[in-house]
């Protein structure tokens, strides 16, 4: 029973995941801006600046697709990431995490027109995180291969007595 509730969850969360790019239909409609039965809480006025513009987006609903397209990718590389345990290709996956990751803050920070959304900032948070990746496979893997060795030393000579 708590197997097929599990399994039921999941597919629930995989299909609530993929249409998540479309929300911003069901929050907004064109012309006329949030739904009235959607909740008022404040984050559209929050996020608007003097300008009128939400997080440095023109509207409301183009600042909640942008968002809902970098989540569903966000969520989508985690979730592979979390199904690739035991993979040899795993920790590479962190790259594309933490890159989407960067760019919901920005979106939901309004940082959309600083330093921190410049192609360049993105460009060496990209080669660090990635230089990180290579040098901790590498070391991972030689410890691995370091652990196999003296594991196979200590078998060898405990076999001699």
């Amino acid at each position: 029973m708590k197997t097929t509730l599990k399994e039921l969850l999941v597919v629930v969360g995989i299909i609530l995941v993929s249409t998540m790019p479309y929300f911003h239909d069901v929050i907004t409609a064109k012309a006329v801006g949030v739904r009235p039965w959607i909740p008022q809480v404040g984050l559209q006025e929050l996020l608007t600046n003097s300008n009128g513009r939400v997080a440095g987006f023109s509207s409301y609903r183009v600042f909640l697709y942008n968002l809902f397209i970098h989540l569903f990718a966000h969520i989508g590389f985690l979730g592979w990431m979390m199904d690739a345990k035991g993979k040899y290709y795993r920790i590479a996956l962190l790259v594309p995490v933490i890159l989407s990751g960067y760019t919901i803050s920005i979106f939901l920070l309004n940082a959309k027109v600083t330093d921190y959304n410049d192609t360049s900032t993105k460009f060496y948070i990209t080669i660090a995180a990635t230089i990180g990746v290579f040098v901790y496979y590498f070391l991972d893997r030689r410890n691995k291969l370091n652990s196999e060795k003296s594991k196979q030393l200590n078998e060898g000579a405990s076999g001699d007595f």
